[in-house]
Parts: C-alpha cells; sequence; structure tokens
C-alpha cells in the first residue's frame, strides 16, 4: 500500500501547531505496519535555509496565464521520505501562514503537488490530505487528471484538525485557476478549501470521535455541518496518538529527575520541588495546578477570570501558567503573579524545556477547552502523571476517563457544561481527592499505564485506506 500525506507544515522540518506533531507522527506510525508512505510539504524559507534536503527536479503548473515553476526536494528523516515544493514566489517569506495572497499560495501548492508525482516518480494508491491547504487537491485530481490511468486510480482521504479554519477567500480567486468550475468549490459565495475537499475526496475524517459528533451540529460546526452532513456516511472520527518517545518522563532530558510508572512518587516529588525552588513556589504540599496552553477563548481562558481569585483565596493549591496569545488574558495572569508570590507563576510566552518540566512537576493539568479536536497536552500529562482536568469536548472527553469518587475509577476530571463555577467545583474536587494519598497514586499509575502510541491510531487510518483501495 503507497500513501502520499501531504500537509501544510510537519515536525520536525516547521511547526506553528498540532498538524505538525500528527504529520511528524503518523508516518513512522504507518511505516512500521508495512505501508510505504511519504509525505509532502512546502519549501518554506525556514526549511530551505536548514539545508537538509536536495534538489531532485522540477515542473510546472498553470496559474492564470502563465505557467508557474515549481522545484522538487528531498530528504529522509527517521527512514520516512520527505518531498519539498519549491517556489520562491510562494514560500520564500519568513512565516509560513497570514499573507493576503495565502489563497492562492496554497492552490498552487495543491497543483504543485499532483504534478510533483511524476517528478517523484511515485504514484501512490492514496493522497492523504490535511486541513485547508490541501483542499483542492481531491478536486484538481479529477478534474485534470482524469485522463490519466495512473492517476485516475488514486483514492483521496481528507483529515480535518480543526473546522474552524477553513480557507476562505474571495471568489476571483477561481479566475486563476485552471480547472473546470464546480459547485464544490463555492460556499456563501466565496471560495472555500474545506469545503471543496468535503465534497470531492473519497473519504473524510476528523481527530477524535466527539469531535466527528460535534462538527454535525451548528454550534461546533462553523458552517460546514451541513456540508458534512451530505457525506456523513464518509466521514469517519480517528482519535490522534502521542509522539511516546517524544514524550517520554523515563527518557527526557528537560527534567530535573526521570521517572517512570514504578518511580513516580519520588520522581515526581523532586520535579516539583526542584521546579518550585527555580521559580520560588511556596508550598511544595500544596496541590500544583498546571497550564501549557495559548491563550485564547478556544482554550476556555476566559472560564479563569471569574474564580481564579476565589480558588487561591479558599485553599493552599498554588498555580503555573505557561503560554502567550490575547493580551487581555496575558495582562490578568501578569496581575494575579504580583498578586499572589509564590503561589500564581506565570511565565508569557512559550519554552518546551519549562513547558516539559510544567507537565512533570504539576498535580493537576487544567485543559477547559470551549472545544478541542483532539488535544495533546492532556495525554502528555497523563504520560507523566499529571491528572488532566478537562472540559467533556472533542478528544479530550475521548481520552479523560472522569474521577467516580464511589468507585476509584478514572484518569482525571472533567466537567460538561462550559461555565466558570462548574470548573471551580472540579478544581476543589480534584484537591479534596489530592489529600488522600493512596487514592491519588492510583489514579495517576492508571493514567500512566493508558497507552496513546500511534500504534492504534495508524491500524485505524490504515482500515480506512483499504476501505479506498
Amino acid at each position: 500500500m503507497n500513501v502520499l500525506i501531504c500537509a501544510s507544515e510537519g515536525a520536525p522540518f516547521i511547526k506553528t501547531g498540532g498538524l505538525a506533531d500528527v504529520i511528524g507522527a503518523l508516518p513512522k506510525a504507518l511505516k512500521k505496519e508495512g505501508v510505504d508512505v511519504r509525505v509532502i510539504m512546502p519549501y518554506y524559507k525556514k526549511i530551505k535555509e536548514k539545508k537538509q534536503a536536495e534538489y531532485i527536479g522540477y515542473a510546472y503548473v498553470r496559474i492564470a496565464d502563465h505557467n508557474e515553476y515549481l522545484g522538487v526536494f528531498a530528504a529522509t528523516h527517521e527512514g520516512i521520505p520527505y518531498y519539498f515544493i519549491d517556489s520562491d514566489k510562494y514560500f520564500n517569506r519568513d512565516t509560513i501562514y497570514g499573507h493576503g495572497d495565502d489563497g492562492e499560495r496554497f492552490a498552487f501548492f495543491d497543483f504543485a503537488v499532483l504534478e510533483a508525482i511524476k517528478v517523484i516518480n511515485f504514484f501512490p494508491d492514496i493522497i492523504h490530505n490535511n486541513d485547508w491547504q490541501t483542499g483542492l487537491i481531491p478536486y484538481i485530481l479529477k478534474a485534470n487528471y482524469n485522463y490519466y490511468p495512473e492517476y485516475r486510480r488514486i483514492k483521496t482521504l481528507y483529515s480535518i484538525h480543526n473546522i474552524q479554519y477553513q480557507g476562505i477567500f474571495p471568489k476571483d480567486l477561481l479566475n486563476i485557476l485552471f480547472m473546470p468550475y464546480s459547485n464544490s468549490l463555492e460556499f456563501n459565495n466565496c471560495v472555500n478549501f474545506m469545503k471543496t475537499a468535503i465534497m470531492e475526496s473519497d473519504i473524510i475524517n476528523t481527530v477524535s470521535p466527539t469531535y466527528k459528533d460535534e462538527v454535525l451540529t451548528d454550534y461546533y460546526g462553523y458552517q460546514m455541518n451541513k456540508v458534512l452532513e451530505l457525506r456523513k456516511f464518509d466521514f469517519y472520527g480517528i482519535i490522534n496518538g502521542l509522539d511516546i518517545d517524544k514524550y517520554n518522563p523515563a527518557t527526557d532530558k528537560n527534567l530535573y529527575q526521570n521517572y517512570d510508572v514504578s518511580s513516580f512518587v519520588e520522581g515526581k516529588h523532586k520535579n516539583k520541588v526542584e521546579l518550585a525552588k527555580a521559580y520560588k513556589i511556596a508550598d511544595v504540599d500544596a496541590p500544583l495546578f498546571g497550564l501549557v496552553s495559548r491563550l485564547v477563548d478556544q482554550k476556555g481562558v476566559d472560564l479563569f477570570m471569574p474564580i481564579l481569585e476565589d480558588v487561591l483565596h479558599y485553599s493552599k493549591a498554588n498555580f503555573f501558567f505557561l503560554g502567550s496569545g490575547d493580551k487581555s488574558y496575558e495582562d490578568y495572569f501578569n496581575y494575579l503573579a504580583k498578586k499572589y508570590p509564590g503561589r500564581f507563576i506565570c511565565y508569557i510566552g512559550y519554552s518546551d524545556p519549562l513547558a516539559q518540566k510544567i507537565y512533570a512537576a504539576s498535580d493537576v493539568f487544567l485543559m477547559p477547552s470551549k472545544f478541542e479536536p483532539c488535544g495533546l497536552g492532556q495525554m502528555i500529562a497523563m504520560r507523566y502523571g499529571t491528572l488532566p482536568l478537562v472540559r467533556e469536548t472533542g478528544g479530550l472527553k475521548d481520552t479523560v476517563k472522569p474521577y467516580n469518587e464511589y468507585t476509584g475509577e478514572g484518569t482525571g476530571f472533567s466537567f460538561t457544561n462550559y461555565n466558570a463555577h462548574n470548573f471551580k467545583d472540579v478544581m476543589f474536587l480534584a484537591m479534596k481527592v489530592y489529600e488522600n494519598k493512596e487514592a491519588w497514586q492510583a489514579l495517576v499509575k492508571r493514567a500512566m499505564e493508558q497507552d496513546f502510541s500511534w500504534n492504534a491510531s495508524a491500524k485505524s487510518y490504515i482500515n480506512l485506506y483499504k476501505k479506498l483501495i
């Protein structure tokens, strides 16, 4: 089985979010299952500067009234072949998103992928596209390549990682795209890359079973739910996995002390003590609540503002927040850090080493998301023996089993309604359980024993691939 994965970013070459983690981990898991898998993405300036890829050929695609050059470069990482589409015009920029011509840039990429297949001489059974930036590929494949037998047999899978970002651009974009018109290209009198992919792909999936059900509703669907409803029998939910080699408390070099499921009591305590020394946290015996997040509404950050001072006033709990985002949230957390020194620690920005220390040292990891397609933080937290406290949405609901105070079962804590006071109640429940060391350690052990590797997810993707071929 031959699979070409197309994406706008992928670790370790370039990363802005969770998509890159998926593209960095899923191919390795597929290869272990015997799939000939390869990845293709744009050759951004930041990738080119690393000089890790070699030139292998070129082609042209038609944009507007001229043929646009594309170079093809190749590299191998951990046994996976990676290909890069080079264009100084479209990709030689300091940032990879947020440009006025993003519609044209990624339309070019989608055309270029299908021409690059000839250059690399790899005609896959399946092209696996990801997010809006690859959304035109299924339609271009049908519209422009149906006359070629080697292309006609290719099937397409489209993965939605976040339905909020759909690739919406003015209808004028159609004037420069060299392909026949279709209603699939339009939505609300605009070009919509995601709608095109949903309508033209052979199968669609998203990154957790619960999120799959949620995006079929008006509240979560961002108007794509009506389109997805037309394809609901070809729509699946597969939970993302976790790179368990990268996120491993037994080998993570960022930690003060390594540990595993048999030594977490001592190991986590040592990490907590050392983090407390470094950042002047007052009481290491009190529960430590950690947060590593973008400080934006989607992540539920607004739920903290009505309740955090109450929690600080009526409990001994300490907090360590790492992240950046909306200035109003950054300012509020900086205010709390000044008002409650030693109890509320705030690091505005991002640091991988510090994030790993927070995962290891915290007792509870906070993810009160408004919506969360899959989520990575809750899985990392459990891997590091930190119990997640989440809102029951998307992948958070699929991966965190809420604590049952009568049976002792569970792997974390959760609340259902998007409500600050429900959130606060569950924080106090976590603190109550924390006082019972035997019950707490049983929960931690169970959380650390969960299997979030990509192995099961890769097999689910292979089952979808088999449906196609």
